[in-house]
């Protein structure tokens, strides 16, 4: 999405610069540092530490179904001199089903937790485009550009606008 995004932007971008002529009073340009959004928004944190708790949640129940298997692979070491040959095969057979639901929670926690990340990176990334195209339209800007889009080597920090995009955006949710 971040590409396509940047790229929509700098097609728009390069497009808008073959009228330059006939618009050159008209182009007003901003920038958009999505990293510093990232990293100074509260909802954003917000989302980050709901996502971090969910993955601790996950990680603790993991963690107890190693356990178990540990404590069984364990006991059946300490115990397979004293245990019948039924036994130890009931004892490994368990330990073996315990280890393939063990790897399946594995990927099924792994996947839940990539499919997490993705609805909410989406769910971030239309919220963002909303706000920027509202502050895009009220500000009457030609385009907003977001940092370390290809072709943006350099910008005067005067059409940042990632502070009214912070703004904006910590006060659309409480």
């Amino acid at each position: 999405m971040k590409k396509f995004l940047g790229f929509f932007l700098g097609a728009v971008f390069l497009f808008s610069m073959q009228y330059t002529g006939a618009f050159a009073g008209d182009i007003k340009i901003g920038v958009l540092d999505m990293k510093r959004l990232q990293q100074r928004s509260a909802n954003f944190q917000r989302i980050k530490e709901g996502l971090k708790k969910k993955y601790n949640a996950f990680q603790k129940k993991l963690d107890a179904e190693k356990n178990q298997i540990q404590k069984l692979e364990a006991d059946l070491q300490k115990q397979s001199m004293m245990l019948s040959l039924d036994a130890k095969e009931d004892k490994a057979m368990e330990l073996q089903k315990l280890t393939r639901h063990y790897k399946y929670m594995v990927g099924e926690v792994t996947q839940e937790m990539k499919d997490a990340e993705f609805e909410a990176t989406r769910k971030v990334g239309k919220e963002i485009e909303k706000i920027v195209e509202k502050i895009g339209k009220k500000q009457g800007y030609t385009v907003i550009l977001e940092d370390g889009t290809v072709g943006l080597v350099y910008y005067d920090g005067a059409i940042d606008i990632t502070g009214q995009v912070i703004k904006a955006y910590d006060q659309m949710k409480p």
